[in-house]
């Protein structure tokens, strides 16, 4: 019995001194403390009337709370409010009482130091300024930024005579980013002063603005080589010989990525199907868009087209003739009886040749007895020219006709014999003589 009274005055011990510990530490964490928070409060001010304006910030202040340790270790600014009452309140110096209290966290405003602020109130004036575009960030080499577009041009600020006498402008800033195509974006407008400081103490109205960049590409003056758009194909033998403009070039614009490439202008299309003469005309230029037309370039040239017969040769057959022999003698030798003729002219003309061409007629009668070299003459048709006559000689030999035999005589027989040997001689003398001539004839021609 004994041991069991001392067993449980033990443990009532224990419980007494576990519950003496266990108070102790819950009084502890649950002791609240007082405690000026480590940084200070903005004061806002409120009930400002429309037609007044604070002259510079209030001072901050600080702030002593009340709260568990751990609930003051985790304030921050943002669980605050301190705010100022304007209402009421007529141009001119106030001292007001700061009214500060906890929106966020488990813990009670104590002492707020300082418990007044001074307050400076001025009524407003206000000015009209021009907005005015501050672009940055231009594009690349290439292209060109334009002149800014801005709605509203002016915009009222207002606040204290001191700050609204400063303002120069507003200014709309825009970052183009390096854009190649317009930009258009709504901008907050900043008012600046004309050394282009910075003017906070103002309202701006409107806040924003639209502007609008234009960024057009760069382009360059450059010369381009006018080419005539001549369609279709001349009359059957005829051909294109030239095509010329006047003048050749042209001015025209391009941008710095086709700079150094190739440019030609034609012009409208010239239709040229059948023809078998020149052309000249004025003809319109036709630009691309890639390559318009300088502000002081002619938009017109002068274009002559060239059209000329097709030219070829041809060789063909003549016919050797002869006329005019004497009656007396007779054609022995006639050679050659044909020639070539080799024939230069228009396509249009040689294809008309139809049959035979005109003969070569060689006029004999003033040639005798004898062989003979002729040179050779031929006329082409109208149109054509001559190249060659081959062979351009003929060769005639002409000949006595023989004579007719006498009759035969009758006479006595010793007259008949004497008779028969004269005959003989005669006709020996006579042979004799014509082939003298031939040989004389020929050695002179030769």
């Amino acid at each position: 019995m004994r041991r069991a009274a001392q067993e449980a005055t033990l443990l009532a011990t224990v419980i007494v001194l576990a519950l003496a510990v266990w108070f102790v530490i819950a009084d502890a964490e649950n002791r609240e403390i007082e405690e000026r928070l480590g940084f200070s409060l903005q004061v806002e001010v409120q009930g400002l009337a429309s037609n007044l304006v604070v002259a510079g910030e209030p001072l901050p202040v600080t702030v002593t709370v009340v709260g568990r340790e751990d609930d003051l270790e985790a304030a921050r600014p943002e669980h605050f409010l301190a705010t100022v009452s304007l209402r009421n309140r007529a141009a001119g110096r106030h001292s007001l009482p700061v009214r500060v209290e906890a929106v966020e966290g488990d813990v009670r405003v104590r002492a707020v130091q300082p418990e007044t602020v001074v307050v400076i109130l001025q009524e407003t004036v206000e000015r009209e300024v021009p907005v005015v575009v501050e672009p940055s960030n231009f594009p690349q080499i290439g292209f060109r930024v334009g002149t800014p577009e801005v709605r509203p041009e002016t915009a009222i600020v207002s606040g204290i005579a001191s700050e609204v006498d400063a303002v120069d402008s507003v200014v709309a800033r825009l970052d183009l980013g390096g854009a190649e195509a317009s930009v258009e974006r709504d901008v907050i407008l900043e008012a600046r002063t004309a050394a282009g400081g910075a003017v906070t103490q103002v309202v701006v109205n409107p806040r924003v603005a639209n502007v609008r960049v234009p960024i057009v590409q760069e382009v360059f003056r450059r010369t381009a080589s006018i080419l005539p758009d001549v369609t279709g194909t001349p009359a059957d033998g005829y051909r294109v010989r030239t095509v010329r403009a006047t003048p050749a070039t042209v001015e025209v614009l391009v941008s710095v990525d086709v700079l150094d490439d190739e440019v030609e202008v034609k012009t409208v299309p010239l239709d040229i199907s059948g023809m078998d003469s020149n052309l000249v005309t004025i003809a319109g230029l036709v630009f691309g868009d890639d390559a318009p037309a300088a502000s002081d370039t002619e938009t017109s040239v002068r274009v002559v087209v060239v059209i000329e017969p097709v030219i070829t040769t041809v060789t063909l057959p003549v016919e050797v003739q002869t006329d005019g022999v004497a009656e007396d003698l007779r054609l022995a030798v006639a050679s050659p009886t044909s020639v070539n003729v080799t024939l230069r002219g228009p396509v249009s003309i040689v294809s008309e040749l139809a049959g035979p061409l005109s003969p070569i007629v060689v006029d004999l009668s003033d040639y005798g007895i004898g062989r003979h070299r002729i040179d050779l003459r031929w006329n082409a048709p109208i149109g054509l020219e001559l190249l060659e006559l081959s062979p351009d000689r003929m060769i005639v030999t002409l000949a006595a006709l023989p004579r007719p035999a006498p009759p035969p005589v009758e006479q006595e027989d010793g007259e008949e014999g004497e008779t028969d040997d004269e005959v003989q001689g005669e006709a020996g003398d006579e042979t004799s003589s014509e082939g003298e001539t031939d040989s004389s004839e020929e050695g002179a021609d030769e």
